[in-house]
């Protein structure tokens, strides 16, 4: 059976991001000796910006994905093209004051549940605490023993586990985060696998999905498996922002330890593509706001047109004689 939580209706005491609904199913899961699934998106703490009251999700202008919230500086930032936002009193649709900050990580849903459940045996699988095969394989002997499981992605892909009765989607929204074009085709396709997965081994099961904007357009077309709605919805927004396959959609990406080196490399190449783009057929968006991973600066440019891999023979050269620029085609 499948329950759709409002989290905004049903919340327990024990956190926002559990709903008394959920705690109930995991009671009555270990009473009969079963295995509850709890799936998060990711392992660890990433948040945006939604309306309680109109169900909206903060997006980027220019890209049509999730703004994330920041605190230094408090602003929205969209991660695809560097895009800034100043954080709203009010929702920017509804015009009400019912914008709430969602987000929710691994470690956290694992200390709750630790404390709610003190006999039952949790184990969180996720990268943190498996980086080996050797990892992995004594993790599946353990995880056989564990009451709760805690995953994250992983989960999608080659584990079979008996006596699973129970799956649990935290945040659903949290899925729609990640800052890629075709995020609600990967979010539909992991839900509906995740689903799919232990439903061939149950001949009874509970399926608990939780979230804050339940009347939310395309939360609702994921909760529902409405598949038809969906590609609709989501062919008409990508002809509107240009993505893919209604254009090619290709990322320049420089890197260096020092940040004004990494951003000059990214300004040369678009010099260059400006170059060439005299009929301005191109769109070519160079990220200013870069960021940092692993000691490295890192800048980008996104292009999109219908040939865009004819039109990069122009910086063929500067790619592969520097080896600190990438390019990936989506």
């Amino acid at each position: 059976m499948y329950y759709i939580v409002d989290l905004q209706r049903d919340q327990s005491k024990l956190s926002r991001y559990i709903s008394n609904t959920l705690l109930e199913k995991i009671k009555n899961t270990l009473e009969n000796k079963k295995k509850t699934i709890i799936y998060i998106n990711r392992r660890w703490e990433y948040s945006s910006l939604c309306c309680s009251d109109c169900a909206h999700l903060y997006k980027c202008k220019n890209c049509d994905v999730s703004l994330s919230v920041h605190k230094n500086p408090s602003k929205l930032i969209c991660h695809m093209c560097g895009f800034i936002q100043d954080i709203d009193l009010r929702c920017e649709k509804c015009h009400w004051s019912s914008l709430q900050k969602v987000g929710v990580w691994t470690e956290q849903i694992e200390r709750d549940l630790k404390k709610h459940f003190t006999k039952a045996k949790i184990f969180r699988f996720d990268t943190d605490n498996i980086k080996t095969k050797g990892e992995k394989e004594k993790v599946l002997d353990n995880i056989k023993e564990a009451d709760i499981i805690i995953w994250t992605k992983m989960i999608t892909t080659g584990f079979d586990f008996e006596d699973i009765s129970l799956i649990a989607v935290v945040l659903l929204e949290q899925e729609l985060l990640v800052p890629k074009y075709n995020i609600e085709e990967i979010s539909y396709n992991n839900i509906k696998q995740l689903i799919g997965r232990w439903g061939r081994q149950w001949e009874s099961k509970d399926v608990v999905i939780q979230t804050f904007i339940s009347s939310n357009e395309t939360i609702k077309s994921i909760s529902e498996y409405n598949y038809k709605d969906f590609v609709t919805k989501t062919l008409e927004e990508r002809k509107l922002f240009s993505y893919p396959p209604y254009k090619d959609l290709a990322i320049l990406e420089s890197y260096d330890k020092n940040e004004e080196k990494s951003l000059n490399f990214c300004k040369i190449l678009k010099n260059k593509l400006d170059l060439a783009n005299e009929d301005k057929k191109v769109d070519i968006n160079l990220w200013i706001k870069g960021f940092k991973k692993n000691g490295n600066y890192y800048h980008k440019i996104i292009l999109k047109w219908e040939k865009i891999r004819d039109f990069l023979e122009v910086v063929r050269y500067e790619i592969i004689k520097n080896p600190k620029i990438s390019l990936t085609f989506e």
